[in-house]
């Protein structure tokens, strides 16, 4: 019997915010995956977790007070954190600069790797050259493993994303050890703001289709 898809973003009261379990939706994951979210509960109570969520936790005594920097750098001071990396893309070569400036200042030691570590290029990974933007020529490429490996090697405490690029911050987070947050995404049409894409999605000019899916005839 297929399961019940599990769709929050339908939901229009989020009744679980007040912590009420009642007359909620027939999907809701509260209702029809309580093991889950139980073992999931208990997960949570473990040392490092419990520590983890309870720093976010306090963050919320300056929620809607603190840029996302600022916010980055507090929950690294609760955390006790003292050594940070950054991974960033080559594009956002400055904002990683600035970063790294507002973390010594805040008395964190930083290492700090850019993408293009190692120089790789798309031939490492086999691309077929029909599938390359120019083929032919060199395609330079990130190397997201080799910069979870090095700030894993540095020690880092926490890593902070700057603008990897879709799929290479999958990468990214799969093979660091360090816990892992996101400072920035990358969106180069939208000045690394990809939200506004579904900000914008009631203009007529969008491409994106952000209205419920039509249903089938049966």
């Amino acid at each position: 019997m297929e399961k019940e898809k599990v769709l929050c973003s339908y939901c229009r009261r989020k009744r679980c915010f007040f912590g009420e379990t009642q007359n909620v939706p027939e999907n809701c994951p509260t209702k029809i995956r309580s093991d889950l979210l139980e073992r999931a509960k208990q997960t949570l109570r473990e040392p490092e977790n419990k520590e983890m969520a309870q720093a976010v936790a306090k963050t919320w005594k300056d929620y809607g007070k603190l840029t996302r920097v600022e916010e980055t750098v507090l929950y690294a001071k609760l955390r006790g954190f003292k050594k940070l990396g950054i991974a960033f893309c080559v594009g956002l070569s400055e904002e990683a600069e600035k970063m790294t400036n507002v973390l010594l200042n805040e008395g964190f030691e930083v290492t700090a790797v850019c993408c293009m570590c190692a120089a790789l290029c798309s031939d490492d990974v086999d691309l077929p050259d029909e599938d390359k933007v120019i083929p032919g020529y060199r395609q330079p490429m990130c190397n997201p493993i080799g910069q979870a490996a090095i700030l894993d090697d540095e020690g880092c405490d926490l890593i902070i994303l700057i603008g990897l690029c879709v799929g290479d911050d999958t990468l990214f987070i799969k093979h660091a050890k360090a816990p892992v947050t996101v400072l920035a995404v990358k969106d180069r049409v939208l000045a690394h703001n990809p939200l506004g894409a579904l900000y914008t999605s009631r203009h007529i000019y969008t491409r994106i289709k952000t209205k419920p899916p039509k249903k089938e005839n049966a």
